[in-house]
């Protein structure tokens, strides 16, 4: 009898940890208001060495410091161009693993605002890091936004591009037990997110981002028993790949069609795609 109780207990418990973690109830942990306001006040043209740049960092900088996170710019010198990274952290520990979370913050020269590419993946990162902090999640919380991302001279190349990324891997310190990589999030919703990644411990986070998203109207996460992509995408997660630390990529399969063009502002950002990207994160960050 007393065997059966236990088991009983057990299934009971188990039930509503799964309830839980799949339940999509009125989330008002999400503030897509201050999500908002951080993705205008960095939606500005800042290509590498840019005054606009430096602008943007300092904000970015100046948020982190609020959350309680130790902040530091990881500078240094490739192609005769100064770059640097902004690193965050949460807690400083050697024999810690961490969940990264990260975005390029750097964009084009043509003189566009860049919204999708990427401030919006840099203030949803900004939102998430508050708010997890306070949760306390498994891991605790590295955060780093990349420089020279875009191209740098001349046309995309591996040999003109990812500076940011390259130099923080080669220079990692920490274990990372998964990485984030966030771009071109805020589009149309038939830019469904490919959660492009490296290995089998990845799978179940690609599942769950997918099921978690069933629980809403609109589907942005391509389902991952139906869709393979051969497409090769030259982002930020190459270093990652290429150094074997566990990944997600989320960025679309499609991207957003004013990608690169002076369309890509704040006018033209969808929120919903934005607010419902931010909870189904949101919730795998809590339990990954």
């Amino acid at each position: 009898m007393l065997t059966i109780l236990i088991i009983l207990l057990f299934l009971f418990l188990l039930f509503t940890n799964i309830n839980e973690r799949f339940s999509v109830v009125n989330e008002g942990f999400i503030d897509i208001n201050n999500i908002k306001n951080i993705t205008k006040k960095i939606s500005i043209n800042r290509p590498i060495e840019s005054e606009n740049l430096k602008i943007v960092k300092n904000i970015v900088i100046n948020e982190l410091k609020e959350i309680g996170l130790f902040v530091e710019e990881q500078k240094f010198i490739k192609n005769n161009h100064q770059f640097s990274n902004i690193v965050a952290i949460n807690k400083l520990e050697n024999n810690c693993k961490y969940i990264l979370l990260s975005a390029h913050i750097d964009s084009i020269k043509d003189n566009i605002e860049s919204t999708i590419d990427s401030a919006t993946s840099i203030a949803i990162i900004l939102h998430l890091a508050k708010k997890l902090i306070n949760d306390k999640p498994k891991y605790p919380l590295f955060i780093v936004f990349f420089d020279g991302e875009e191209a740098v001279d001349g046309p995309w190349s591996k040999d003109n591009t990812l500076f940011g990324s390259r130099y923080f891997v080669e220079n990692l310190k920490y274990d990372i037990e998964f990485a984030y990589i966030l771009d071109l999030i805020g589009g149309n919703f038939k830019n469904k997110i490919a959660t492009f990644s490296n290995n089998i411990k990845s799978k179940p986070i690609i599942k769950e981002l997918y099921e978690l998203n069933k629980k809403y109207t609109n589907i942005i996460f391509e389902n991952p028993e139906e869709f393979i992509s051969n497409k090769i995408i030259e982002d930020d997660h190459i270093p990652f790949k290429e150094n074997n630390i566990n990944y997600v990529h989320l960025i679309p399969y499609n991207f957003p069609e004013f990608h690169h063009s002076i369309n890509d502002n704040y006018n033209n950002v969808n929120w919903e795609y934005i607010e419902i990207f931010t909870k189904i994160l949101y919730k795998n960050l809590l339990y990954v």
